[in-house]
């Protein structure tokens, strides 16, 4: 069996951020010649679930928040890492000082900062609702030590984004990424896509030898290193790219479903 992972936005997603028929028909095939094919992102599991579902499909392992939470079929946990309640609290500091949205990811529960524009683009995007509780709630009532976030997302002005992401350098637990401009994504230190991909591997029985890793991004980097088959899309940023032993299509030009169709028919 060949373990095929997938990052979401900007990989495996069309330009209607969503799951092309193409695509679809193509994870089905692999999945009915005996492979796996999992989803790997930073989003939650709630919003893999619901492409999980485009499918048609019982429900697979996911890899979320990066590596940070690892989930067999049946949703049991193989790995959670979440960032320490000290360092969650520091970057809710500096978000509140810089005037940034940040919204604190927990499982399948967000904290959204309030009813603005971020927090309605996000719900867009991932097709999920954050919790009535704001983040201010979360981290004021102690949310944030009972269940310590394994994502928070920074999201506002370009220049105020980049003061907090140098402001959080100095603080070695967490590991944080622009996703674009106005958005940094902070995580534990201790987790990647290419832990997140080796725990998979190994709790699958899997030999990392026999893995494919479709990335486009800096945070998958770390999976291509893992994988056995690194494969990047046209649009991938240049040190995914050069990290990559194969590129194919474009997302918008269904890239991952390209190389799937080539794979099975050589297989």
């Amino acid at each position: 069996m060949t373990l095929f992972c997938s990052d979401v936005d900007g990989t495996l997603l069309d330009h209607r951020r969503t799951l092309s028929s193409r695509t679809v028909a193509a994870i089905r095939a692999v999945r009915e010649a005996g492979h796996a094919f999992v989803l790997c992102s930073s989003r939650m599991p709630a919003s893999l679930e619901g492409l999980e579902r485009l499918c048609g499909v019982e429900p697979t392992p996911l890899i979320a928040y990066n590596g940070g939470l690892v989930l067999r079929a049946d949703r049991s946990v193989v790995t959670d890492v979440s960032i320490a309640p000290d360092d969650a609290r520091a970057v809710y500091d500096e978000s509140v000082g810089l005037h940034l949205h940040a919204s604190f990811f927990v499982g399948d529960d967000w904290y959204a900062w309030g009813p603005d524009e971020w927090t309605e683009r996000e719900a867009t995007i991932t097709a999920v609702d954050p919790r009535p509780e704001s983040a201010h709630d979360y981290v004021s009532g102690g949310g944030v030590d009972r269940q310590p976030p394994h994502k928070v997302m920074a999201m506002g002005d370009p220049a105020s984004v980049a003061t907090l992401e140098a402001a959080l350098e100095g603080r070695p637990g967490l590991v944080a990424y622009r996703s674009k401009a106005t958005y940094l994504e902070i995580a534990s230190a201790g987790c990647s896509k290419g832990e997140g991909l080796r725990a998979l591997a190994g709790e699958l029985g899997v030999d990392v030898a026999d893995t494919v890793f479709f990335g486009d991004n800096h945070n998958d980097v770390s999976a291509f290193a893992v994988a056995g088959t690194a494969v990047a899309v046209a649009n991938a940023v240049d040190p995914a790219l050069e990290a990559a032993s194969v590129v194919t299509g474009h997302h918008r030009e269904d890239g991952v479903a390209a190389y799937l169709e080539e794979w099975l028919a050589r297989h």
